[in-house]
């Protein structure tokens, strides 16, 4: 089992704090801390963090390295030129994949009874957001800066069906992520809009555009639920929460639909 645990990558981060415990943990990506990006910064802080230099990562003697596919190339291949052991983790775009990761790093980690609980408690979760049979599916769009949108094959996606509720950039034939015109939403609104927006950052035009005046009356505040893009930034069992602030968001809209 490792005991001196380092982690490259912000959704491995998460992974490796949720199901080992702290005492294990040698390392965590730089972004580990940041509240806008992590579901679990509170957690993280106070571990050393760390750049994704081998130089950094290399004095701390890791028997046991998660990163993911597609980031710090050169600092893995050299980790593994010196015999430590990486595990690559991918992105994921549903829960089965969600389910999957999370017993796949139990069983690297040699926590897999703590894999198989977070997952029923993600589960218990997911079984309580359900809708119930018959009920009409609004329309949820999530927006970020710069009009980027998420559609058919994301995880963004598997939320919404998960709540019970129709991805209007998937309905509108987008795969993947990409852009919506503003001009179009606004001519054609969703029931309810996902605001991800740079909140607590700099302001931006990009971000200028989401307070446009059409799409502010298209969809008053009132429709537009607070569902952080930390909750499935990453795929985790806090992905879950996402779901539940959904599914609260169908309700209170269901709620004022009576007459």
């Amino acid at each position: 089992m490792p005991s001196r645990i380092v982690s490259l990558n912000l959704c491995t981060d998460q992974l490796l704090l949720t199901l080992a415990p702290r005492e294990r943990i040698a390392g965590l990506s730089f972004l580990a801390t940041d509240p806008g990006l992590s579901a679990l910064a509170a957690e993280a802080a106070g571990l050393p963090l760390l750049r994704g230099q081998a130089e950094e990562v290399l004095p701390l003697q890791p028997d046991l390295v998660l990163a993911g596919q597609y980031t710090a190339r050169p600092t893995v291949a050299l980790l593994r030129a010196h015999g430590i052991t990486v595990v690559e983790v991918g992105l994921t775009a549903d829960f089965a994949a969600i389910r999957q990761q999370i017993r796949s790093v139990a069983a690297a980690l040699g926590t897999m009874e703590r894999g198989e609980a977070v997952i029923a408690a993600m589960d218990q979760a997911l079984d309580q957001a359900r809708p119930s049979p018959g009920r009409i599916r609004p329309r949820v769009l999530a927006l970020a800066p710069g009009a980027f949108t998420a559609g058919s094959g994301t995880l963004y996606d598997a939320a919404m069906q998960a709540a019970g509720m129709e991805n209007y950039a998937a309905a509108k034939g987008l795969v993947g992520y990409g852009y919506l015109a503003l001009e179009s939403i606004a001519a054609d609104p969703p029931d309810l809009l996902l605001m991800d927006g740079d909140e607590g950052q700099a302001p931006s035009l990009n971000g200028q555009l989401l307070n446009h005046p059409a799409l502010t009356h298209a969809v008053p505040a009132t429709r537009r639920p607070a569902v952080p893009a930390r909750l499935w930034a990453c795929g985790g069992p806090f992905t879950a929460e996402a779901v539940r602030r959904l599914a609260a968001a169908r309700d209170l809209l269901a709620t004022e639909a009576r007459p």
